[in-house]
């Protein structure tokens, strides 16, 4: 009824709509009445939109009849009534242009855009994106621009190409965020958000989702957190993070049910049963699944009913039901079979409706032919069995060619399954080897390394803040000691990760040969001696000439005797805390390793200590790391203000300020590099 009572409308208001006398007060706050109900209440909106309609008719009132219809347009695209939606696209768009209402006519482009784009007419989409864009380019309205790549982003993601929709929904961003808007601003985070999960960039979906959610929480916009809920659960899900993902997924359902929006929540139902097979909750699985199996039977989507068919095989497989598994591997089976065929069936029926009828007037002509001559009428049966013949024949050729292409594409579907299967599994423990072989690498790396335990047997008080980018470190920190001296060495060899971690260890290696069995002792020479061991070794590859390969270091003595410090270092200074006043002892602006610029012998520096003094060394890790409210470095200077403000804390309480310092600053964003800080009390 809803599409007639369209066609209706376009057929009478075919008419050059003049401005007329009408209550726009009335009129306008029915309108602002439907923008809140299309958000919280879809169904009860309806009316209201046909009360307006019809008074925007009778009174010709151009503007409002424009308005009217794209909400009515958008109602129809909330309830999934696409084919509804584009009927009535192209009525917004022509009473809006009669009115010459700019905005309004950027709209109406914009949502048709997004219609066409959801009936995957993605060529027809982008020519109304552009139109609405040229009609943008002559206003100054920021959120008219925001929109225009707003939408542009959503045509190409639905298109599939979501690296081109990000581009554009940042500039969007961009715009938002300059004028302060917040709804367009959270609007647009989500969008990213839901793109960079399709674009496998799980760290920075998280960013973009969290933050869509904090603005629209702000507003208080119901639908707008439930949509951004599903993004950031699909995040959740990829980062292994399972119960976060479940209890996001159970916050949107919520919401869901509030808006009575029961295709989401079938979705979401789904989603909910992958979460709980992955934390390998079965039991809570199968009884999810069976909720989602009756949504998704009421709903009639052959996606989402596959969907749940085959996450209960995987149940019911774990489960070692295999009777239950098999039957819902077979009905999945025959679903995407059903799915597939439906097309080709589609085309069988249509040939079918064309033969009959041509059958019917070629009966009709030969009933004509029969009545004018006996002759002619056997010369027409005889054609007309001629006909027949070759339609059945090609109708039968189309069929059994239709049947041997379904055959070869289940065959080649059960090949690529076996294939997939068996790469999975290859990869799978290849991953396995590369993990086990990395974890054992930290063992080792572990086994050279002093704990802090050790530490502290040789001074009154210390910690490390020791924070790997990943599961091995390229930083690395160590501790010695010959007669009278305690040495301290902070290292941060080139690079992260596994290549990092062999220079560290090589590193340890080197260190502990030049000062435990050759008995060099003063810092400087400590750094020449180990400068060339690193380029003698690093020389022994032709392509690692001319790199700035090696290590950047401190080297701290301290002569227990008399308090006395020597310090030396590689491109890295060291801090002195004495009460609460902070000085700074920088070392030699060149690395341990191979260096572009010329080879300069390395200097020390000597400062009598005073008991109960601070020292601190540290990598270029937490200066270097990016966060914040702007997403800025945290800087040296801002370490130093930690250090000297909290001069009176105990050593164990001033590293859980810094390590927490260091994870509220980087927040969503990636760790980039090794991080380590060691201190140590006199």
């Amino acid at each position: 009824m809803k599409k007639v009572l369209i066609l209706v409308y376009i057929f009478l208001f075919k008419i050059n709509f003049a401005q007329a006398q009408i209550d726009t007060i009335s009129f306008n706050k029915t309108t602002r009445l439907i923008e809140r109900l299309l958000e919280i209440k879809v169904d009860s909106s309806y009316n209201f939109i046909k009360q307006n309609i019809a008074l925007a008719y009778k009174k010709k009132y151009a503007f409002g009849y424009a308005k009217s219809t794209l909400q009515l347009q958008r109602y129809y695209t909330l309830k999934g009534l696409n084919d509804s939606a584009l009927l009535t696209a192209p009525l917004a768009i022509k009473y809006a242009r009669t009115c010459k209402d700019t905005p309004l006519i950027i709209n109406s482009y914009l949502f048709s855009a997004r219609v066409l784009s959801n009936a995957s007419r993605f060529n027809e989409a982008l020519v109304q994106c552009v139109q609405a864009q040229r009609f943008a380019d002559n206003t100054k309205n920021y959120k008219l621009a925001s929109k225009v790549y707003h939408d542009l982003g959503y045509v190409y993601s639905n298109i599939g190409l979501h690296a081109q929709a990000v581009n554009y929904y940042k500039k969007g961003l961009a715009i938002s965020s300059a004028n302060r808007d917040t709804f367009n601003t959270a609007n647009i985070s989500a969008r990213i958000g839901g793109e960079l999960n399709y674009l496998e960039q799980y760290d920075s979906a998280l960013y973009y989702n969290l933050k869509g959610l904090q603005n629209f929480k702000l507003l208080h916009h119901k639908r707008g957190i439930g949509a951004t809920l599903v993004n950031l659960a699909g995040t959740y899900s990829q980062l292994k993070q399972s119960d976060k993902a479940i209890e996001t997924i159970k916050e949107a359902i919520i919401i869901r049910t509030e808006l009575g929006d029961s295709y989401a929540i079938t979705i979401l139902k789904n989603n909910l049963t992958e979460c709980y097979l992955e934390k390998k909750e079965y039991a809570t699985a199968l009884k999810c699944a069976k909720e989602a199996e009756q949504l998704c039977l009421k709903q009639n989507e052959k996606e989402l009913i596959n969907q749940n068919y085959n996450v209960q095989f995987r149940i019911y497989e774990k489960l070692k039901n295999y009777e239950m598994a098999y039957l819902y591997a077979n009905r999945s089976i025959l679903l995407k079979d059903s799915i597939y065929q439906s097309t080709n069936l589609k085309a069988l029926n249509e040939l079918q409706t064309k033969y009959e009828s041509d059958k019917k007037e070629k009966e009709i002509s030969l009933l004509q032919l029969e009545k004018k001559n006996a002759d002619q009428k056997s010369e027409a049966d005889r054609k007309r069995r001629n006909i027949i013949l070759f339609s059945v024949g090609v109708i039968a050729l189309l069929i059994a060619l239709f049947a041997l292409i379904l055959y070869k594409k289940f065959k080649e579907s059960n090949k690529q399954k076996t294939i997939i299967g068996h790469q999975k599994l290859l990869v799978d423990e290849k991953n396995k080897e590369i993990i086990d072989s990395i974890n054992y690498a930290l063992t080792i790396q572990q086994s050279v390394i002093p704990s802090v335990t050790e530490l502290k047997k040789d001074v009154k008080d210390a910690f490390v803040f020791f924070k790997p980018k990943d599961i091995v470190s390229g930083d690395f920190y160590w501790h010695t000691r010959v007669k009278e001296y305690l040495y301290f060495i902070v290292s941060d060899c080139t690079g992260h990760g596994v290549p990092g971690a062999f220079m560290s260890l090589m590193g340890i290696s080197y260190l502990s040969e030049i000062i435990n069995e050759k008995n060099v002792l003063n810092t400087n020479e400590i750094l020449n001696a180990l400068r060339e061991k690193v380029i003698t070794n690093l020389n022994k590859s032709s392509t690692t000439k001319n790199k700035r390969d090696g290590m950047d270091m401190v080297i701290m003595r301290i002569d227990m005797s008399t308090l006395t410090l020597q310090f030396s270092g590689a491109n890295n200074s060291i801090y002195i805390l004495h009460n609460d006043y902070l000085t700074e002892l920088k070392g030699n602006k060149m690395p341990v390793g191979l260096y572009t610029d010329q080879l300069l012998p390395f200097t020390s520096v000597e400062k009598t200590l005073a008991s109960g003094d601070k020292l601190f060394a540290f990598t270029d890790g937490l200066p270097d790391q990016f966060g914040g409210p702007k997403g800025k470095k945290f800087m040296y200077k801002q370490l130093e203000k930690i250090i000297a403000q909290n001069y009176s804390l105990e050593m164990d309480q001033l590293n859980k300020l810094i390590s927490k310092s260091f994870e509220e600053w980087k927040g969503a964003h990636e760790q980039v590099d090794d991080v380590t800080i060691l201190g140590i009390k006199i």
